[in-house]
């Protein structure tokens, strides 16, 4: 004769099971909506908090900053087509990351930069900079400073 398990002992399992079943489900909820910061979530918001920290110290970003150094130039009609390529992806209804995004992607180094910086200053009396820091999420300045960060210094 087989001896049946105690059921308020199968009783007292499956609540503790559902227990934890239900906090792993609020907990996934809360963490999906910030309530809650995982490690991968406070890491990716520390990356971008240091993203916008490069972008407002970065001084590639500075108009003057290429004058005097040796580097490979984009040259001033592509900067100028860049800065309204830029200013276009800013100004548009929304904004359009990826014009951003390729944009910089086009240049060969950090100095180029600096060279658009300039040609955008010069066009629309406005910091690159500072527009770039208003329009794009954290997200997306941690994208295009890594595009940045990517090209070489001169």
């Amino acid at each position: 004769m087989t001896k049946l398990p105690d059921t308020g002992k199968v009783i007292q399992v499956a609540y503790i099971l559902g227990f934890v079943i239900v906090l792993v489900i609020v907990y996934k909820l809360l963490s999906a909506v910030g309530i809650i910061k995982t490690a991968k979530r406070k890491r990716s918001d520390k990356e971008q908090s240091e993203a916008i920290k490069m972008l407002r110290t970065d001084e590639y970003f500075d108009p003057t900053y290429y004058s005097g150094k040796k580097f490979k130039s984009i040259g001033g009609n592509a900067a100028n087509l860049y800065a309204q390529n830029l200013r276009r992806a800013i100004r548009g209804i929304g904004t359009d990351e990826e014009m951003i995004y390729s944009t910089f992607g086009k240049l060969y180094n950090k100095c180029n930069v600096s060279e658009v910086a300039s040609s955008y200053l010069l066009q629309y009396k406005r910091d690159l900079q500072a527009d770039l820091l208003d329009d794009l999420t954290k997200k997306e300045i941690a994208t295009l400073m890594n595009i940045i960060n990517g090209l070489p210094n001169f």
